[in-house]
């Protein structure tokens, strides 16, 4: 994971024990729910940074964005399941920010400083599309 259970806990400040309430009810407050939340968040920064770079991500440059996006991604999740109200403009914002940037790094066009390449490029694929054929060998014969 790129984020504790501290991290997401002091991003979300006093709404930490309304989102997670559930961890609570008990006499020792669990933190399965939340540490869940995290995992599930890295494996979507995991899923989608894989086409670029060997896992984990472990690049001091790099970990301070990781750590950041992991925590808003959670943070996501944390609205979702609570079903206190709805996820607040500014979480949202964020979450598709974080998600653009993800996009951007597995394309190429974004670079994490100091991460590993994968040795093989990742696992990355091309589909190309275009128009039929107008002009193929058929037809130029004789041109």
């Amino acid at each position: 994971m790129y984020a504790s259970v501290k991290d997401l806990q002091l991003r979300l400040g006093p709404v930490y024990a309304d989102l997670y309430a559930e961890c609570f009810e008990a006499e020792t407050p669990d933190n399965t729910v939340p540490e869940s939340d995290l995992a599930a968040a890295a494996a979507e920064i995991d899923g989608t940074l894989g086409v670029r770079y060997t896992l984990p991500v472990t690049a001091p440059h790099s970990a301070a964005l990781l750590k950041n996006w992991c925590i808003t991604l959670a943070e996501e999740l944390a609205w979702a399941r609570s079903g206190k109200e709805e996820t607040p403009a500014n979480v949202k914002d964020r979450v598709a920010q974080v998600r653009k940037a993800l996009l951007r790094v597995a394309e190429g066009s974004m670079l994490l400083p100091g991460a590993v390449q994968a040795a093989s490029g990742g696992g990355s694929v091309v589909t190309v599309e275009g128009n039929d054929v107008v002009f193929g060998r058929e037809k130029m014969k004789g041109y």
